[in-house]
């Protein structure tokens, strides 16, 4: 590091040296602007050297903390593969990085650079492994009043009072067992029906493969499903006979299937308990905290935690997991503190932080081990042992080892909100925390003069607002990427309402979980439900105010891409150098706000057509799928609702800019459709000699959109139509099958 600081000093030095004395080295006497122009190109560079090189060398130093960013780069490569990459190819590829990084160990910056190549090449290759240990079958179409029998694994109440089960199933008709899908999500339509994890059951349901996006770009959850080894979805047309109970389900062989029903159970009784005791308002919000399950929660409810910037209070995170460790370690300390022979003579604050760990684990998996809670077990499972070992307990590598411990055991978890939200929000949060020259919180030193009480709440009120804002400015691109919807009063909201989660809610959910077993818990829920009184009274007093939630359009993965390196570059560097990622994060900006929206867009189906107008609102035709259009309309920045185009009976007519659109449902008004449209969406088949007899220069029919899914299409004048299709955004993957003819 020593050397490279003096030999950009030295370098800078000489050539400066040489302009002032107008001698220069033979091989540096050029004549006229040519010699003028390298002079000062040789000087800015020996300047730049001497002023980069010490610089450079503290972030050596730092440059581990770029190990998961290579990960998460390999495994960005595998999932926009447009095929499934040969296993043994990605393995010859770790080797030969492996090998280079060995050969260059001696070295400093080729080594380093190669062992973020060794990085990027075992993400690719552990996502590869991961797609092969989930791979399962799929239902491959509809299958209307099919019967079936299976192993409940989950029983979740959703928020209509009636049952979510996922079953693994053992029989389906038609289907033979290596067709079997290893697990399936059923909505029980029918009423007061009791199962239980355990519970084996016969059925009768209407069942789906699991959906495909509704437009390019949008939200797979055929993708999501199979890294759940979920092969389709549906709904009982009759209420589940149980053949065997929960009770009786010892014959299972498998130990890990057993263990797994047993905590499904115990999360389920939980959760039930939970929201009998504290009603159908509050009840299911506590569920969520204690458990995870947010089925039961209804939809008006999570709208206004969304629309006050709340909604990550459902998500078992950093912030749930400190408070619930956090109070069991100082609940513990401070009972052992009351005895003064083992205060002064043993490890009690080890003694704490030990039994704390233990209780973050329970916590884990009581609350079902989502990515964010996984993310947040890790760290606060690194604070304690940091106790434990007499280490600093929060830092940027902690962050970094959770984030190649989470990527290395689920690489998928790269793509979802889940990950990148709770990610972002503890980086920025770290970084801006250990960043002395964002210390904003010495407050106490400062307040000469002030009462000890008005001063703790002065440090507590900015530390909740700097943390509010960074981790808002932190996950706010993510929010916007996914869900399209950004909270423009989330500061407020989260002032008015995490005092009570921090102080009331959280300490009553571990109280509860203590005194549960005892049945003791009724005084500990009754005071989170005064909690969560207050918490969804300032969320339905923040999302009232009028523009409390901001629709945004959707915007390309590039610039979220480039928004997320240019955070990074500012978080993981440490001196001055990391001022470059701003410039980063507005080009992002910028790509975002002109990312070009659809024009056209026709659905799956083919039955659902959507044009955008003059006024920049889609115009729509057909039938309306709910989700489809709620999806479409949110990518475009729409507010809800419907503009309908000019239909008849034949058909609909649309126009955006000079560009005649025609959806044509039947064939008796083809021979004009294709003779007035510039494009035509046929809801019917035109293949042979009646394609080839239609002038129109973009045709799509029912076939094509079979195929090939949901139709994206561009237009820009002077050039023809650009079109988008699902099947090509997906390519040929294991959970891209399309549903069979």
């Amino acid at each position: 590091m020593q050397t490279q600081r003096f030999s950009g000093i030295v370098f800078g030095k000489m050539v400066v040296s040489w302009e002032k004395s107008g001698t220069y080295p033979p091989e540096r006497r050029f004549r006229g602007w040519l010699d003028s122009f390298i002079l000062w190109s040789l000087t800015q560079i020996g300047r730049m050297s001497a002023v980069l090189s010490p610089r450079i060398s503290i972030e050596q130093g730092r440059t581990g903390l770029w190990a998961p960013v290579a990960m998460a780069v390999g495994i960005g490569l595998y999932f926009a593969w447009p095929v499934e990459p040969a296993g043994r190819w990605a393995f010859i590829c770790l080797v030969v990085a492996v090998f280079t990084a060995f050969r260059l160990r001696r070295t400093t910056w080729p080594a380093l650079i190669s062992l973020g190549m060794v990085a990027g090449v075992f993400g690719f290759n552990a996502a590869l492994v991961r797609t092969m240990l989930v791979d399962a079958p799929s239902l491959e179409r509809e299958m209307r009043g099919a019967d079936l029998e299976g192993l409940v694994i989950a029983a979740n109440v959703d928020d209509g009072g009636g049952l979510v089960l996922i079953i693994e199933p053992t029989h389906i008709d038609r289907l033979s067992q290596s067709q079997l899908p290893a697990r399936l999500r059923l909505k029980v339509s029918q009423k007061q029906v009791s199962l239980w994890p355990g519970d084996r059951i016969a059925t009768r349901a209407m069942l789906w493969p699991p959906s495909e996006p509704v437009a390019p770009g949008a939200f797979d959850f055929a993708r999501q499903a199979f890294f759940q080894r979920l092969g389709g979805t549906g709904v009982t047309l009759a209420a589940p006979t149980i053949i065997q109970a929960a009770r009786a389900h010892g014959a299972l062989q498998d130990d890990s299937s057993r263990a797994f029903i047993w905590l499904e159970q115990i999360r389920e009784r939980v959760s039930r308990r939970v929201i009998g005791v504290m009603g159908a308002e509050t009840g299911p919000i506590a569920a969520a905290l204690m458990t995870g399950q947010r089925g039961a929660i209804p939809d008006d409810t999570v709208q206004h935690l969304r629309d006050s910037g709340l909604a990550h209070i459902l998500a078992i995170s950093g912030l749930h997991m400190v408070l619930f460790a956090g109070t069991l370690f100082w609940l513990l300390r401070a009972g052992l503190a009351w005895v003064p022979r083992l205060a002064l003579r043993m490890p009690i604050k080890k003694w704490a932080a030990f039994a704390a760990l233990i209780g973050a684990f329970a916590y884990l998996l009581l609350s079902g081990s989502a990515v964010a809670t996984q993310r947040a077990f890790i760290m606060t499972a690194l604070m304690f042992l940091a106790v434990l070992l007499d280490r600093p307990a929060f830092s940027l590598r902690n962050v970094a080892l959770a984030a190649l411990i989470v990527l290395t055991f689920r690489p998928e978890s790269l793509l979802e909100p889940g990950f990148q939200m709770s990610f972002a929000a503890v980086t920025g949060l770290v970084a801006v925390y250990q960043n002395r020259e964002l210390q904003l919180l010495r407050l106490k030193e400062r307040s000469t003069g002030v009462s000890g009480i008005f001063s703790l709440l002065l440090i507590y009120v900015t530390t909740l607002a700097l943390t509010s804002v960074v981790a808002g400015a932190a996950t706010a691109p993510y929010a916007a990427f996914h869900f399209n919807r950004m909270a423009t009063f989330g500061l407020i909201g989260n002032l008015l309402a995490m005092p009570l989660v921090g102080m009331v809610i959280m300490p009553a959910a571990l109280i509860a979980y203590l005194l549960m077993p005892l049945g003791l818990d009724g005084p500990a829920l009754w005071i989170m439900g005064w909690g969560l009184e207050g918490l969804l009274w300032a969320a339905g007093l923040v999302a009232g105010w009028d523009g409390a939630a901001v629709t945004v359009p959707a915007m390309s993965a590039t610039s979220l891409i480039v928004i997320t390196l240019g955070g990074l570059w500012m978080a993981l560097w440490k001196t001055e150098l990391r001022m470059a990622g701003i410039p980063l994060v507005g080009l992002g900006l910028l790509m975002a706000v002109g990312f070009q929206q659809p024009d056209i867009l026709v659905s799956a189906e083919g039955k659902l057509v959507a044009v955008r107008g003059d006024d920049g609102r889609y115009h729509w035709s057909g039938r309306t799928p709910r989700y489809t259009v709620e999806t479409w309309n949110r990518r475009n920045g729409d507010t809800p609702g419907l503009q309908p185009m000019v239909c008849d009976l034949l058909g609909c007519v649309a126009q955006t800019g000079t560009i005649n659109v025609v959806v044509s449902m039947t064939r008796a008004g083809l021979e004009d459709d294709c003779a007035r449209a510039d494009i035509l969406i046929a809801q019917f088949p035109v293949r042979g000699a009646l394609r080839r007899a239609c002038a129109t220069p973009v045709l799509i029919d029912i076939f094509d959109t079979h195929r090939q899914g949901a139709h994206a299409i561009y237009l820009e004048e002077g050039r023809p139509p650009y079109i988008r299709t699902v099947a090509e955004e997906r390519g040929q993957r294991p959970w891209s099958v399309r549903e069979a003819q």
